[in-house]
């Protein structure tokens, strides 16, 4: 039975980035335009081209959970329920109460590139060096991407469909897109949904760094190594962080009596078949997959306001952003669109970008403010060609459609559009 109006609604938002813990430092980490890049001090990154990092320093799992708990979980699934507990205390939800929907009802679709690789990787090492019997206990139980997911709704008590995503640097924003059918197919009447990544160890780092995809000419300027769109990007500098959002159907919301942020209203996802790491040049299939989330939104490219853009700093990968963008919106529009690239701020958290981006365009819509292309100095003139509206500085404004992008390795594409809610 799908839901009555098919809108769907944002009402909870829960961050763990390197910019901020929770909304209220996220927003002044966005609103400071500054990079927390700095050299990893995880592992000794000197072995690597690339030495630099977007690090989450202030995460203490024991100032979120019993420390059993603490004990029992890696940090991918820390993430994953700290970020999903503080998206339901803002959404002011307690499932079954208060007109909310009933745990049998509430999903959780959460993407993931690598799962629990890093802590895979720290208990191979201690396997190497004193066998089996030194090995966590827990290893079999938290390396697979639904292992987060599982976790949170164990101690959430939400026994609706979990799916885990891993498509990629565009998983979250799959799993926002499939949370979103679900409720409009009403499977489900509300969903916890996005992205958490915890890459930073070294074999998982290092696999980027081998592959040349990691910036590695600003290890003695880390803040500038993570450079959208700009002309002297070299890479995409790695974080680690996690988005989840609370999704509830237009009659729970109406039942509960309470302000979204925004309504979800259109995903698009499609491939490129072309190559494993480099984008299709022309952008034609991410381009389409942005086509697909605007009709399934029913709203025009003249109606976009902002393009929250992927904008990983790679060197071919920012400027077939672009051409997908113009090809997208037409050459008019794209000409005088808003459209940054964020990731200056938070590193690229793979997986989880898309889901922090969603976030990022939901807190447009309720703010009336987008954020800045951190460090874009000196604009690639073949991109500025292409979007001359490349916002070196944040802006306010009335944001009422917004367009946002995320692309992966093997040309995974996904785009979603988010709306105000005019309620």
């Amino acid at each position: 039975m799908s839901s009555s109006s098919g809108r769907v609604w944002i009402t909870g938002i829960g961050v763990i980035t390197a910019a901020g813990t929770g909304l209220d430092a996220f927003r002044a980490g966005l609103r400071a335009g500054r990079s927390p890049v700095k050299r990893i001090d995880r592992f000794d990154p000197s072995p690597f081209r690339s030495q630099v990092a977007a690090q989450v320093d202030d995460f203490d799992p024991l100032a979120w959970m019993p420390p059993k708990v603490a004990r029992q979980l890696d940090r991918f699934s820390q993430f994953g329920l700290v970020a999903g507990q503080l998206a339901l205390t803002d959404a002011g939800l307690v499932p079954g109460e208060g007109g909310g929907a009933s745990p049998e009802r509430i999903g959780i679709y959460l993407g993931s590139a690598l799962g629990g690789i890093a802590y895979a990787e720290e208990q191979h090492e201690r396997f190497m060096a004193k066998g089996i019997r030194h090995v966590a206990p827990n290893l079999a139980l938290a390396v697979f991407g639904g292992a987060a997911p599982a976790n949170l709704g164990i101690a959430l008590d939400v026994r609706g469909p979990i799916l885990s995503t891993a498509n990629s640097c565009a998983s979250g924003a799959v799993a926002i897109g499939e949370a979103l059918g679900a409720i409009r197919a009403g499977e489900i009447d509300s969903a916890i949904a996005g992205g958490v990544e915890i890459p930073l160890s070294p074999l998982a780092f290092g696999a980027f760094d081998i592959i040349r995809a990691l910036s590695s000419h600003s290890n003695d300027d880390a803040a500038h190594a993570c450079r959208p769109f700009d002309a002297r990007r070299d890479g995409f500098v790695m974080g680690e962080g996690a988005a989840l959002l609370v999704l509830e159907s237009d009659e729970i919301v109406r039942a509960r009596g309470i302000e979204p942020y925004a309504e979800v209203m259109g995903y698009g996802a499609t491939s490129d078949a072309h190559h494993m790491v480099q984008p299709r040049a022309d952008g034609r299939e991410a381009a389409r997959a942005a086509t697909i989330a605007l009709a399934q939104a029913v709203v025009s490219p003249e109606e976009i306001d902002y393009v929250s853009a992927h904008a990983s700093s790679t060197t071919i990968g920012d400027v077939a952003e672009a051409r997908a963008i113009a090809l997208a919106l037409g050459a008019v529009v794209a000409a005088e669109v808003p459209v940054s690239g964020t990731k200056a701020m938070y590193g690229h958290p793979l997986g989880a970008s898309g889901a922090i981006e969603a976030a990022i365009c939901a807190l447009a819509i309720r703010d009336g403010w987008v954020p800045a292309s951190v460090n874009l100095d000196e604009p690639d003139p073949e991109i500025a060609a292409i979007l001359p509206c490349l916002l070196r500085e944040g802006r306010p404004g009335t944001y009422r459609r917004i367009l946002s992008t995320s692309f992966g390795f093997g040309g995974l594409n996904a785009s979603l559009v988010f709306g105000a809610s005019g309620r």
